[in-house]
């Protein structure tokens, strides 16, 4: 009897090893942000990185910001986190460096068709204006028909690239709009600080000639920042602020004609002096009339000493895993 139970039991014993746990999910919650990329956190159980992503809940839409610096901690933060990231409606990427866009790939797993909005940056994929036309633009009818471009056609045209996030539904966005009601997208510039060559107060970087100051006028990284609508005033989101985070600031109040409530994000102020972040801690508390900020990110621990000094307990901790409610 024992031998003819034993393939049962082991029958048994297989099927039952093959069931996997359901997977649990937190809530995200209406009208809050989760930061679910930092390098900061009171919560030891989650990866510290170098990088930024958070998500938000706004008028019932599940709107992912940024994705961080590495996928594999991208994912496993979001797992810790309990982020089911097959119910992201919308995804808004800041700008093309590294540490704000290199989870998408695994976001991309869990949800191919998600609506992604991208900076206008043809280094990513945005369509390239061209003209090919080259000098001498008459020696083109001295050659052959099959070495001349489009046959001899037209030679302005514009370049339709498939960009890194091949197949995907994106949309590279060149200036401020509104996707949504309420839900602004604010699109900026860096006129010094984008690829990291210049910054306010420092003309251009240690070790270049002279000549090559005129580098640092034409950074032009494109940004994109995010503003929600409430009966407080905006809640701004902001990635990296290399377009200066007042100036970000500034353009939102131009495009919504409203007041800021919260600012949150990365305040890039990790290069400035302590004169220069005093500086700006009054331009946005008293020039600008921000309400309450939520450093994180590029902001520099300096800047977290001075603008939590600054706004008091209109300064909101939102490390690594930290909600703020909106």
């Amino acid at each position: 009897m024992k031998i003819k139970l034993l393939p049962f039991f082991l029958l048994v014993l297989f099927f039952s090893c093959q069931i996997q746990p359901e997977k649990t999910f937190s809530e995200i919650r209406e009208g809050t942000i989760t930061n679910l990329y930092d390098a900061f956190s009171k919560d030891t159980s989650l990866t510290r990185d170098f990088g930024f992503s958070c998500i938000a809940k706004y008028q019932g839409k599940t709107i992912l910001f940024d994705a961080g610096s590495n996928a594999d901690i991208f994912k496993r933060n979001t797992n810790k986190l309990g982020i089911d990231l097959s119910m992201v409606d919308i995804v808004v990427v800041s700008h093309g460096h590294f540490d704000h866009l290199n989870g998408i790939d695994y976001l991309l797993q869990i949800n191919p068709k998600v609506k992604i909005y991208f900076p206008y940056d043809i280094f990513w994929g945005a369509p390239v204006p061209f003209d090919a036309a080259g000098q001498e633009q008459e020696v083109k009818d001295s050659l052959p028909t099959y070495m001349q471009y489009f046959d001899g056609g037209e030679t302005k045209f514009t370049i339709m690239q498939s960009g890194r996030f091949w197949n995907s539904n994106i949309e590279f966005v060149k200036d401020s709009k509104e996707i949504l009601p309420g839900l602004n997208l604010i699109a900026t510039s860096s006129r010094y600080m984008g690829y990291f060559s210049c910054y306010p107060g420092k003309s251009f970087v240690e070790g270049q000639f002279e000549h090559e100051k005129d580098a640092c006028k034409n950074t032009n990284l494109p940004e994109l920042s995010l503003s929600m609508k409430t009966d407080k005033g905006q809640i701004l989101i902001v990635g990296c602020s290399h377009t200066g985070v007042e100036n970000i600031v500034k353009q939102t109040q131009t495009v919504t004609t409203d007041k800021i409530e919260l600012v949150y994000g990365g305040f890039h102020m990790l290069p400035f002096d302590r004169t220069q972040i005093a500086q700006l801690a009054i331009i946005l508390k008293t020039d600008l009339g921000v309400h309450r900020v939520a450093p994180a990110h590029c902001t520099g621990h300096l800047a977290f000493k001075i603008l939590n000094d600054s706004f008091g307990d209109n300064y909101l901790y939102t490390g690594l895993g930290e909600t703020v409610s909106y």
